[in-house]
């Protein structure tokens, strides 16, 4: 996978030392959990970028991604429910409902999964751009008193009620000590314009 457990944690410890700085009431109260969000993921992209091994940044569609064309791996920083980075009496859900962006990804994580051993897979990988021509895993996070938890996970399925419903695999990664620790929060994704210009009144 070219992800190693280290990177995965110092990226998460980067995300929280920095919303450590603006949880502070001068700060809009949703702000500790965006700037979780965007420092975590810059952290991944830095730490997979600097080993040059052909990680790139994706962005398509306003979907924020670090991958690998090669690998054909793409990795999203999301957060997770109570159940996130242990074993417990069910999966983890992600705490917000999925929009068509993520929808989109995770139906390719499916259909990847059936036909790996069918077809070739760049035949269907061509018409997408590279960072959509892969497999999207996702680094899920959730914060509770003490600790954040984490697990690098594939999922295959989103439910009509728009949550994650099944995930193919779950690699559960070792927490962090911390103190008062937030959920990432992304952007929404209603709000994407794909990159097409906006409707303004005219002057």
């Amino acid at each position: 996978m070219g992800l190693s457990v280290a990177k995965i944690r110092n990226s998460v410890m980067t995300g929280d030392d920095a919303r450590s700085r603006v949880s502070i009431r001068y700060y809009p109260r949703n702000y500790p959990g965006i700037t979780m969000w965007a420092e975590t993921l810059a952290a991944l992209r830095r730490e997979l970028l600097k080993i040059r091994q052909g990680w790139r940044i994706g962005q398509t569609g306003n979907y924020e991604t670090v991958y690998s064309e090669a690998r054909r791996l793409a990795f999203a920083v999301v957060a997770g429910d109570r159940f996130t980075g242990i074993e417990g009496e069910r999966d983890p859900r992600l705490t917000r409902k999925r929009g068509p962006k993520t929808k989109e990804r995770v139906d390719r994580n499916a259909t990847y999964e059936q036909l790996a051993f069918e077809i070739d897979l760049s035949e269907l990988a061509n018409p997408l751009p590279p960072d959509e021509a892969c497999s999207t895993w996702f680094l899920v996070i959730h914060a509770d008193d003490d600790h954040i938890r984490m697990e690098i996970s594939l999922p295959v399925e989103v439910r009509k009620d728009g949550f994650v419903g099944e995930w193919v695999e779950r690699i559960l990664i070792d927490p962090v000590p911390t103190s008062g620790a937030v959920a990432p929060i992304e952007p929404g994704e209603d709000d994407d314009d794909d990159g097409e210009p906006m409707v303004t009144r005219a002057a």
